[in-house]
């Protein structure tokens, strides 16, 4: 039978047509509405971190709106509408950013035998968020006021509704069991999942905000959230500690203070913690510290990073003239035409000028990374007693790096901070030529022709004074004049180098400690140093002054100076920096505590102080807690019991380390908030890989669960829904029987048809062959509803013909057999 739409048909015709489909395919398409795949909401533009490029045919970002689906819950409402939840967006932590976590409330305005539009309706919808602050960790909007929930913060899979009304979720980061009221608001703190195979420990997947393998990528979708609604429109940039980088040939024993070089007062701790791949994905530019090598230099280029920071821009120079990243054989792509970096390629930063090519933060060593042709000028600032930024690392004007001009002695025991003097006064006294750094370092005034010409000109007393920053910006321009007009005009290369102090840019990073703590002289870390406001005012100040906001970055590992700059000044790109420098208590070890930058809470349990408020699950790593759930393999379905006291939430896949075709279903009490410890398991068909649902309907613990494997775009692949029943016994499975086979379902009236050219499965027998079927509902004794997510814009399951993305379908099912409701 193929009846168009618009046909009536009677209800006793449609019952006597049911046999009319091939063997095996009893149960019945008795409706159907479709939701194109392309439908919006208003809100906050999304899709920003799609790359970019048309997909299936969609363009992205969608300015302004919020794509209303794919849905992977489903939940009946009392006036005929449906509750469809959206999931996190567009499939990973990286890229889901803008995508606001909400539930819709929708209308189906059914096909049937008898006629219908086939549409569905969209009325309204809540949106999740936590404006009482009730989740830990960082998320998204964390700094906002209402904090509005993003794909980035939980991927929620699975929604049921408790009998207060109350609305529970199923996450796959985590897991995690999420609570909000019924206008979304989230009402405690996420609940983990107890590892019952691991007393102690909790189940984690890869993307759980607890482990510090992905706490990076968090803060810094917070911090760009922050810098984005003060106006700002520049990305900030994620500056770690290059040992600590992973990507594939990392070793995981890089950090002298990780893996292997683990302190005992500290314990074990992954080494390779930031992935490159995953921070470059979600849109963040990766500029790695302080790499001196070539060899890692190269490395590090191969992974895509946006740049590198080093003592030794003279290496990093040769490293960009060798490095062929296209692979064509013919090296220098990260080389303009002129022969010089190009910064949109890659951003060849010189640390503290040219560190181990003359003494740091000084004129000649910015001289230094100018002739080796660097594109940034990294420095580091403090603060005078009368308010203006320097060029220094330490709060102290160390004795190590300096010497009194007046020859008297200087030692360790006699140094002074630099927020005690006056910037004439530190000129006045200190000339900052010492050299430690090996054989490379040299302080020979020949050969800083410029910095000696600057220095006569402005009648400082040496070239290696401590400069303030806005004498550095004044050198760099006194630099493009020595080699456009000036003597250093005759000099081979001059062309070269006054075009790179012509497009020079300048990387300023505040130092400050806010640890309470004491350092080797017995001072507290934060009263070395004026606090995070007179810090970030103080450089801020002189770059807007200069007119320098678009050739300037501010970093720091002290991020609330960086929050404080994209509040006050966001033409401002800021720099996160990321390092384990700890305090090691170890006797053995002592020769290798630092000053806790910038990871180490003070405390045990306590948060580090250097971020802000942003939380940091320091030294929580795989080898502390192994991750034993699968990369979406969480919460993907949850079931309610009758009474409204227990939920069921089960894992879409098994679990590491556990029988490999078993999924577990845990037991959770409602009213306590706790997990019980009984679990059931939900064994897996030979053809299945993972489920999509599950849902219980009567008290007797009987339940459907839609069980799929990975296939799309074919009516071969393996999409079920079983009927199951809970074990009383603990750690029993679950008895299972096929109830639909979703690849061979009746349409005797022709609902589904007409569709596009080249459409699989449509026609009698009917069939869903998408690899994300994620919505069940049971509607009656004798029908279901079943919807599929569309991962949209991804997935091309049903418009095959056309290349077009799936759209949502919403299935009324008329079952062989009546379920028993009671």
């Amino acid at each position: 039978m193929n009846i168009k739409r618009g046909t009536v048909i009677t209800l006793a015709a449609l019952a006597a047509s049911v046999g009319t489909g091939p063997a095996g395919a009893t149960t019945t398409l008795e409706g159907r509405a479709v939701l194109p795949a392309a439908t919006f909401a208003a809100g906050p533009t999304s899709g920003q971190y799609l790359g970019g490029a048309p997909i299936n045919g969609i363009a992205v970002p969608f300015v302004d709106r919020q794509p209303v689906q794919g849905f992977s819950a489903v939940l009946r409402n009392a006036d005929g509408t449906f509750a469809v939840m959206a999931d996190n967006g567009y499939g990973s932590l990286q890229n889901s950013a803008d995508f606001n976590l909400r539930v819709y409330t929708v209308r189906t305005n059914l096909e049937t035998a008898r006629g219908g539009a086939g549409t569905i309706d969209v009325l309204g919808h809540i949106e999740l968020r936590d404006p009482d602050h009730r989740i830990p960790f960082a998320i998204v909007n964390h700094f906002s006021e209402a904090r509005v929930l993003t794909g980035a913060d939980f991927d929620i899979e699975s929604m049921q509704r408790a009998p207060d009304g109350t609305l529970w979720f199923g996450d796959e980061f985590g897991p995690f069991l999420l609570h909000t009221d019924a206008s979304g608001r989230v009402l405690e703190a996420p609940i983990a999942l107890p590892d019952v195979d691991n007393p102690g420990r909790e189940v984690r997947a890869p993307q759980n905000p607890y482990q510090e393998e992905t706490a990076a990528l968090r803060i810094m979708n917070a911090v760009r959230a922050n810098a984005f609604a003060h106006g700002g429109r520049l990305t900030p940039v994620f500056s770690p500690y290059f040992p600590e980088l992973k990507f594939p040939g990392s070793d995981p024993n890089a950090s002298y203070a990780r893996g292997s070089h683990s302190p005992a007062d500290l314990g074990a701790a992954a080494s390779d913690i930031h992935d490159i791949a995953l921070l470059r994905a979600a849109g963040f530019p990766v500029v790695p510290y302080t790499v001196n090598d070539k060899s890692t230099m190269l490395a590090l280029m191969a992974q895509k990073v946006s740049g590198l920071i080093s003592d030794r821009p003279d290496l990093l120079l040769e490293a960009l003239r060798e490095f062929d990243a296209d692979g064509d054989g013919r090296p220098g792509d990260y080389l303009g035409a002129d022969g010089l970096p190009d910064v949109a390629k890659f951003d060849a930063q010189g640390h503290r000028g040219a560190r181990n090519l003359r003494p740091e933060n000084t004129l000649p060593a910015m001289e230094a990374a100018l002739d080796q042709l660097m594109t940034t000028l990294e420095t580091d600032t403090g603060v005078t007693q009368d308010r203006v930024a320097v060029l220094f690392h330490d709060p102290y004007i160390e004795a190590s790096k300096c010497r009194r001009a007046d020859g008297a002695p200087y030692t360790t025991a006699n140094e002074v901070l630099i927020r005690d003097l006056t910037v004439a006064e530190i000129q006045a006294q200190f000339i900052c030529d010492k050299l430690f750094r090996g054989p490379s370092q040299q302080n020979d005034r020949a050969l800083s022709p410029v910095a000696s010409a600057y220095a006569a000109r402005q009648r400082l007393r040496d070239p290696y004074i401590v400069p303030t920053v806005d004498q550095l910006y004044d050198f760099v321009d006194f630099y493009a004049q020595y080699y456009s007009v000036g003597p250093g005009r005759f000099v081979t290369g001059a062309a070269q180098r006054l075009a790179t102090a012509r497009k020079a840019r300048f990387n300023i990073e505040t130092k400050l400690n806010p640890r309470s703590d004491r350092d080797a002289l017995g001072n507290v870390y934060k009263d070395r140093t004026f606090g995070p406001e007179v810090m970030a005012r103080a450089v801020a100040k002189v770059v807007v002054q200069r007119g320098q906001q678009a050739r300037t970055d501010i970093q720091s590992f002290d991020f609330r100076t960086l929050l404080l700059v994209q509040e006050a000044v966001p033409t401002i790109r800021t720099v996160f920096l990321f390092g384990d420098f700890p305090v090691i208590t170890d006797p053995a070890r002592l020769g290798d505590s630092d000053d806790g930058t910038n990871l180490q809470p003070e405390t045990a349990g306590g948060n580090s102080p250097w971020l802000a408020g942003l939380y940091w699950p320091y030294r929580s790593t795989v080898l502390t807690t192994p991750f034993r759930a699968a990369t979406s393999g969480g919460f993907e379905g949850m079931a309610i019991d009758r009474a409204g006291t227990r939920l069921y939430p089960l894992l879409e896949r098994p679990l590491v380390g556990a029988d490999p075709r078993r999924l577990q279903i845990s037991e959770f009490d409602l009213v306590s908030r706790r997990y019980t410890g009984r679990r059931n398991f939900y064994p897996l068909d030979a053809r299945g890989s993972n489920i999509g649902d599950f849902v219980l309907y009567n008290a007797l613990g009987e339940g459907l669960v839609i069980e799929r494997d990975g296939s799309q775009g074919t009516v071969s692949g393996y999409k079920a829904v079983h009927r199951i029943r809970l074990n009383p016994a603990d750690g029993g499975e679950v008895s299972k029987s096929l109830l639909v086979d979703l690849q061979a379902i009746a349409d005797p009236a022709g609902i589904s048809l007409p569709g596009q050219p080249g459409d699989v499965g449509l026609g009698n027998p009917f069939s869903f062959p998408f690899t994300t079927i994620e919505d069940i509902v049971v509607l009656d004794q004798n029908r279901i509803g079943v919807i599929n997510d569309n991962n949209f814009p991804f997935s091309i399951g049903r418009h095959v013909g056309s290349g077009a993305p799936d759209d949502a379908e919403f299935l009324l099912l008329k079952l062989d057999a009546p379920l028993n409701l009671r």
